[in-house]
């Protein structure tokens, strides 16, 4: 395994059990049983670290996602397997990495499924707002739910699910009319 892999997957295992703000590089290092110039020679920081981990992160199914639905399921169902992550992320100084980790893969598969909505009177740059706002609201609903002191998995689920639910039968159609009125303007 690279070094890069071993480092992010280190910082995902200390981050399990332990707040962002409770780990140091010093410690990441001693468990990777590492120099801390190892660690300096790939990375700035922890925080440049934990950007790496969300640039590349996969989130299983959305690929295969037919629709919005499908997509935020998918997503709902990564935020339940990496909550204890996700978690230690948003009550940390870096909650804005999780939040655009959402945010952009909700707007990139939003954008992949343009063409079946220029059908419905469209344009392209008005559904690139749609996206952006739609985007934006599901992201910072998840960051919401996370700082809850009280939260757990199950909270969680059942809290999202009925918010994404709403969301993909009201929200997005307000957000598509929205966007054909804007468009009269």
């Amino acid at each position: 395994m690279i070094t890069e892999a071993r480092f992010k997957l280190a910082l995902r295992e200390m981050m399990q059990s332990k707040p962002l703000s409770e780990i140091n590089v010093t410690a990441l290092c001693e468990k990777l049983s590492c120099h801390r110039q190892t660690f300096y020679y790939h990375y700035q920081d922890l925080y440049d670290l934990l950007e790496s981990v969300y640039l590349n992160e996969a989130v299983p199914g959305i690929d295969k996602a037919k629709d919005l639905a499908e997509t935020l399921d998918a997503l709902l169902d990564y935020a339940i397997h990496n909550f204890s992550f996700l978690r230690s992320t948003y009550q940390s100084a870096a909650s804005d990495l999780a939040d655009g980790f959402f945010y952009n893969k909700i707007i990139a598969k939003m954008l992949q499924f343009y063409s079946s909505h220029s059908a419905s009177g469209i344009t392209k740059v008005s559904y690139r707002n749609v996206c952006r706002r739609f985007a934006s609201n599901v992201s910072r609903e998840f960051g919401y739910w996370f700082v809850q002191p009280d939260m757990s998995q199950t909270k969680l689920e059942r809290a999202m699910r009925r918010y994404l639910a709403a969301a993909n039968d009201v929200l997005y159609p307000a957000f598509i009319t929205l966007g054909k009125e804007e468009k009269k303007r």
